[in-house]
């Protein structure tokens, strides 16, 4: 079936605490227990444990917390929106409540799984221990996600397993690796036994067992961060059940790699794990608002006139104004040792853009963007001719087309002109051409653009009103191979397995091949970023690595690097709700907040 949430539904019985006071009753006489009686009621309680996940985690601001803040993103055009995620506060005071909507939404969903898990035996028409065991595997499933969430977001943390249905004023933390312990790696291999294989069309938005394997190796792989090597074999083990016989969980890796993200297959994504739905037909999201990830990682091809936004943003790779930019040491990942790019780099980035509208060059724009003698005023770009081009040292042909960049009647953007040797954006430009001397940067405006989010669906339900249906993938089995190549390298050390998993990936772009004198967890870092960058992990990356800190940060990405505080920034602070809800507050928050 479809996911139909009942969250208000069920929010508006007075049934849980954080919705009604002591004091309020439930006139309608509905209950859990009269919903958990039958198989129908008990339908509804599992889908409403979904709501949260593309209420306040995919497709919302996940990336924010996930990718933002790390060596591969600055903000856009570095500045200091969306602070608080980016740049730690650029240096101030970091707003509390900043990661709230995860906390909050979590213990909600979470809420609702632990009454799926526990009443389960309650229904009395269930046809089969199968088909009960299945539907109560996707609570398992789901409560592992979210727990996942919170202990790499804020590290221990309350640690529910049983049904709220009353305040609870005394709140203790549990430590982030008992919390995997007790209940992500159980949680999953639950749910991993007994998951079906495949889910219908109709099933949209519900776990799968590849989903259970994939996430429970990501989960056994990460317990590393806590200093323990003793899930790093069923990390592998997990994978090796995906890698070695994919047909059995009906995935399978694309042949070409760009098949993950376009539209033919956002809906029927085999080398997806698991997706979500969005769309007002499911009740996840509200009318207006669905899917808006697509629109995070544009630069703002706008600000050159030949390219305008209004008619055009339904078109996929004409959005303008992103939350991302890419870092220097996002860029030079992709360049190999021998001084050509890794094929990933094309496949993932918009680095062109062609006019949308007729054009002609005036005083102004001419002085802003530094053209020469060549093009005088009046200079035309036509609509379908080229408007953005950036280039970098890689590119066949860059050196003339550098030499050549100003006096061209489209922009072209060095590599150079936004990215300085001390690994910093550049935020000044000296003029040489048009009142030479130093100004702000106007090619900041353009940088290259991840495209991974430009699956189609986009739709405008009103009026100056944006968003997309596309699903969105939580997870892919190309993740899978890189899982267990860090895992086997922990293990047992750079070695030709390691490799293995690398190279079966680079084989499907015909990138070049890799040895085990290659590996080390620095590479796997790298290859982690040239393959899954802008995918909802790298902060959680750089965690289990031990880079989160201020001196990795500061060597890779100093813009944001500058800001981090050890000791305070590797976790977010706990809500201020939660705080003043509960009886015990001193020394509940997170150090440094």
């Amino acid at each position: 079936m479809k996911i139909k949430y009942i969250y208000m539904a069920m929010l508006g019985l007075g049934l849980f605490a954080s919705s009604c006071s002591l004091e309020e009753v439930n006139p309608s006489g509905v209950t859990v227990d009269k919903v958990a009686a039958n198989k129908a009621g008990f339908n509804k309680l599992v889908t409403s444990c979904y709501f949260d996940l593309s209420r306040y985690f995919y497709g919302r601001n996940l990336l924010l917390v996930t990718e933002g803040g790390t060596d591969i993103w600055t903000s856009d055009l570095n500045t200091n929106n969306n602070q608080n995620y980016m740049k730690y506060a650029s240096g101030g005071t970091m707003s509390i409540d900043m990661a709230k909507d995860y906390w909050n939404g979590a213990y909600d969903a979470i809420n609702y799984c632990n009454i799926v898990i526990l009443r389960a035996d309650q229904v009395q028409d269930f046809s089969s221990e199968q088909e009960k065991n299945a539907l109560v595997a996707e609570a398992h499933f789901l409560r592992a996600l979210y727990y996942f969430h919170l202990v790499e977001q804020f590290g221990a943390v309350p640690l529910s397993i049983s049904e709220t249905d009353a305040p609870v004023l005394a709140s203790s933390r549990t430590p982030a690796l008992e919390v995997y312990e007790k209940v992500i790696l159980p949680d999953l291999r639950f749910a991993a036994d007994n998951l079906p294989t495949t889910v219908t069309v109709a099933q949209a938005g519900r776990p799968s067992k590849k989903s259970a394997i994939g996430l429970l190796a990501k989960a056994c792989l990460q317990t590393k961060e806590y200093g323990t090597d003793k899930y790093l074999e069923e990390a592998i083990n997990a994978a090796k059940k995906l890698i070695d016989a994919p047909a059995n969980y009906n995935t399978r890796l694309y042949n070409n790699f760009v098949d993950n993200f376009n539209a033919a297959n956002n809906r029927n994504n085999l080398e997806a794990l698991y997706q979500l739905p969005y769309s007002q037909n499911y009740g996840s999201t509200n009318l207006y608002d669905h899917n808006n990830d697509f629109k995070r990682f544009y630069c703002t091809p706008t600000a050159f006139g030949a390219i305008v936004s209004g008619g055009f943003e339904t078109v996929v790779g004409r959005w303008s104004g992103g939350s991302f930019m890419p870092t220097k040491y996002l860029m030079d990942v992709f360049k190999n040792p021998d001084g050509t790019l890794d094929p990933r780099y094309a496949l993932s980035f918009q680095t062109s853009w062609t006019a949308n509208t007729n054009y002609s060059w005036n005083a102004d724009a001419i002085r802003q963007f530094d053209r020469s003698a060549a093009i005088p005023a009046g200079t035309a770009v036509t609509s379908g001719e080229p408007a953005i081009k950036f280039i970098r040292p890689e590119d066949a042909g860059y050196t003339a087309e550098q030499a050549a960049r100003l006096a061209q009647k489209y922009i072209v953007v060095d590599y150079k002109d936004l990215y300085g040797d001390d690994q910093k954006v550049k935020m000044k430009y000296t003029r040489v051409n048009q009142a030479p001397g130093e100004v702000e940067n106007p090619f900041i405006r353009f940088y290259p653009s991840l495209t991974k989010f430009n699956s189609g669906s986009l739709i405008s339900p009103k009026a100056n009103q944006f968003t997309s249906d596309a699903y969105s993938t939580i997870m892919r089995l190309g993740e899978v191979y890189l899982i267990a190549a860090e895992a086997e390298f922990y293990l047992r050390g750079a070695n030709g397995t390691a490799a293995g998993y690398v190279n079966a990936l680079r084989t499907r772009v015909v990138g070049q091949q890799v040895s085990a004198a290659d590996i080390s967890l620095q590479f796997l870092l790298d290859e982690r970023a040239r393959e899954l960058c802008g995918e909802y992990g790298r902060w959680y990356d750089l965690k289990r690595t031990g880079k989160l800190n201020k001196t990795y940060l500061t060597q890779k990405n100093p813009d944001v690097g500058q800001y981090f505080i050890d000791g305070t920034h590797g976790l977010r602070p706990i809500p201020q709700g939660q705080i003043d809800a509960i009886s015990n507050p001193s020394g509940f928050q997170n150090p440094g907040y």
